[in-house]
């Protein structure tokens, strides 16, 4: 693992200028040796211009953080290094350690994605603005990432969006969530991220009255308390393994972005330090398991209830392998059960396990 330290220029916290007095000070919970990953669980890294990354970091180690938790700032990696970038990625989820990319790269999602090749399904989620044809979405639906199960859009606004793609992604079952959605429930996308082992936020999809300095963003989006609420989600996530926040613009050396994007990720950490390890539902105290039987159609429907954090599970049963496929669901969807319906979430994942297999 020490040879990532070579990809990476380390960052002298001296220039942040932080009088670090207090030892709940973020800035007293990370090591900035860029040589030492032992005991770790989170790595930030930055991608591209150095002055706005420093401006950003700043910000976030002058936040103070009650948690005690083990963290490694490895410095900054020049945006045109994909290879890199990829074999460290792929080094740090192997060794369960999240890391949180900065920077102005908008092409990252793919490298994330090939840098967990070997895991054998992954889930993905991006909060964006606008769903158009690129390179990437090219590449989600002729199926060239083979271990992608789940790919979540999120926040995207409809107007901005191409219907056309959206109909082909939906139809690929890959989920599409609207802002709109958001508004009427804020906790709607917190399954998708539960479920999510990569997790990327564009800033483009916070509105331009939150950061007047962004090129990109809209009269409409997220506000940024919201942002920070999808970020603590993906955070508190015992899946995810990479966050990547990024910009379309260039990340300067001052303004209201560098703080919001700051403050962000202060909420992906203190949810990485609320995680509650649930993953392994059978092994866990305070998990109960639920059966509702259905007459019409004749078939037993599977949930499971964290009294610890008032989540909800389900299970999805496949026909051709032996372990269940649990995915993360809302309390909704054990009511509409329990009035002997079937939840269209138990529907959308019978129909995408038939079509993948």
């Amino acid at each position: 693992m020490n040879d990532i330290f070579e990809i990476t220029d380390p960052v002298d916290k001296k220039r942040f200028d932080i009088k670090a007095d207090n030892k709940h000070l973020l800035i007293n919970k990370v090591d900035f040796s860029g040589r030492e990953l032992s005991g770790k669980r989170i790595v930030i890294l930055g991608i591209g211009a150095e002055k706005g990354l420093t401006s950003v970091r700043k910000l976030l180690y002058g936040l103070y953080c009650k948690h005690e938790i083990n963290i490694s700032d490895l410095g900054n990696i020049p945006q045109s290094k994909n290879d890199s970038l990829e074999k460290i990625l792929k080094t740090l989820s192997n060794n369960n350690i999240l890391t949180i990319l900065i920077g102005s790269s908008v092409d990252i999602l793919p490298v994330c994605l090939d840098a967990m090749a070997e895991k054998t399904s992954v889930s993905a989620s991006t909060v964006s603005p606008a769903v158009v044809r690129s390179d990437f979405i090219d590449s989600l639906l002729d199926n060239r990432f083979r271990n992608l199960f789940d790919f979540n859009f999120l926040a995207y606004q409809t107007y901005l969006s191409d219907p056309e793609i959206l109909n082909s992604l939906s139809s690929a079952y890959y989920e599409t969530l609207r802002l709109g959605k958001f508004r009427e429930d804020n906790q709607i996308y917190e399954p998708a991220l539960r479920g999510s082992d990569i997790f990327s936020l564009d800033m483009a999809s916070i509105r331009k009255s939150e950061i007047a300095d962004s090129l990109y963003s809209s009269l409409n989006g997220l506000y940024s308390e919201e942002a920070c609420l999808i970020a603590r989600h993906a955070g508190i996530s015992d899946n995810l393994k990479i966050a990547n926040i990024f910009c379309h613009d260039k990340i300067e050396k001052n303004g209201q972005k560098n703080e919001l994007i700051a403050q962000i990720i202060w909420h992906l950490v203190d949810g990485f330090a609320n995680r509650a390890n649930e993953i392994m539902l059978n092994n866990v105290n305070g998990i109960k398991k639920i059966l509702i039987s259905l007459e019409q159609p004749a078939e037993q429907l599977i949930f499971y209830y964290s009294s610890i954090t008032n989540r909800w599970w389900m299970e999805i049963q496949k026909k051709t392998e032996k372990n269940p496929l649990i995915i993360a669901c809302t309390e909704d969807d054990y009511k509409t059960a329990c009035r002997h319906d079937i939840p269209l979430r138990w529907i959308w994942y019978q129909q995408k396990l038939a079509e993948k297999n």
